[in-house]
């Protein structure tokens, strides 16, 4: 598995759907459903991305998704068009993951893991591997890992969806890096 390969960005695509996205969200604020439903599919592999990465083993990634959007249709008056509408949308993730984490420890269930494959990794055992080493990162740096190195958003996007400074997630990325990279 090449991990460096993982790290890369993609600032460039990241940048163009962005725009994409924001125009959308501000057409379905007017009240453009088909605007909003292009959004969905727009950001939709995106945000299972996301997701998909910061759950907690067993949880069902469509459910994970299908309440960031729910959650996203019920605040979209609160996107304002000078935000990126991604960084909005995956703050919003970021929330729906914490709570269902929180609901765990509440919950106190044992979660058997359910690996999903990604894009982004070469092989399914790969994956597993990753999986399994990102999970013993603290999840403070494992979000700005994601975030920036396997989503592609810059520092600043991702500082504001994470409600923090640059420099902290650029700190935080670096964190996560160096322990993934003494576990391998």
């Amino acid at each position: 598995m090449n991990r460096r390969k993982i790290f890369q960005q993609n600032d460039r695509e990241s940048d163009v759907r962005g725009d994409v996205a924001s125009m959308l969200l501000v057409l379905a604020q007017d009240g453009d459903r088909e605007a909003f439903e292009a959004f969905v599919r727009e950001t939709q592999d995106d945000v299972r991305r996301f997701c998909s990465w910061l759950r907690r083993p067993g949880a069902d990634v469509d459910d994970l998704v299908q309440e960031t959007f729910l959650r996203a249709l019920r605040g979209l008056h609160t996107f304002r068009s000078i935000a990126s509408a991604r960084s909005w949308l995956m703050s919003i993730a970021r929330h729906v993951c914490a709570d269902h984490v929180a609901r765990l420890v509440r919950d106190r269930r044992n979660v058997a893991v359910t690996p999903v494959r990604s894009e982004h990794v070469e092989s399914f055992v790969g994956y597993v591997e990753l999986m399994t080493d990102l999970l013993r990162v603290a999840p403070v740096y494992r979000e700005a890992f994601v975030l920036v190195a396997m989503m592609g958003f810059t520092y600043e996007e991702a500082g504001r969806i994470l409600d923090c400074p640059r420099g902290t997630v650029q700190s935080r990325v670096a964190r996560a890096r160096s322990h993934l990279m003494s576990m391998s």
